[in-house]
């Protein structure tokens, strides 16, 4: 058990910064510790790593979208595979499971793509509240994108809906 807890911590560059709260949006997140925060249009919030690779900056990011009334969980899981596989370039789902999110039923999905001049690797994990859906992504290029799961997943963890 140390040793996954030493390992989380070496992943997740020490420690944990401090929580951002996002009350338009109603949710609260804590990045990892050394991650900048950067305003990105169509974010809710979005973190850049520590250490570029090449000319690509590892990130996670949140976004707050707004859903029809009575979109179900299923139904916003089928809608983002489609989107996934028309949107991105050469996109292909390499995984998919249930989690929870902030204590919803939630999904993620691992893929791959292409973003511009980009190989990318990506994790979303995603659920629907409400009239919201509430999607993290982490995204790293791939072929150097070992912990990014990792990491992503313990954004996610402390990921809390607050409304």
């Amino acid at each position: 058990m140390l040793r996954t807890a030493a390992l989380a911590l070496l992943l997740l560059g020490g420690s944990l910064a401090a929580p951002f709260t996002d009350a338009k949006n109603g949710f609260k997140v804590t990045p990892p510790a050394g991650w900048q925060k950067v305003d990105y249009p169509g974010t809710a919030v979005v973190y850049m790593a520590p250490r570029r690779v090449g000319d690509f900056a590892p990130n996670l990011n949140v976004i707050v979208q707004p859903i029809p009334a009575g979109t179900t969980q299923a139904r916003f899981h089928t809608g983002s595979l489609a989107q996934i596989r028309k949107f991105v370039s050469g996109g292909q789902i390499i995984q998919t499971r249930d989690v929870t999110l902030s204590g919803q039923k939630a999904n993620e999905v691992v893929y791959t793509g292409r973003q511009g001049k980009f190989s990318l690797y990506f994790i979303a994990i995603y659920a629907v509240k409400g009239k919201s859906a509430y999607i993290i992504t982490g995204t790293t290029p791939l072929g150097v994108h070992g912990d990014m799961a990792q990491t992503t997943r313990a954004f996610a963890k402390s990921f809390r809906i607050t409304r």
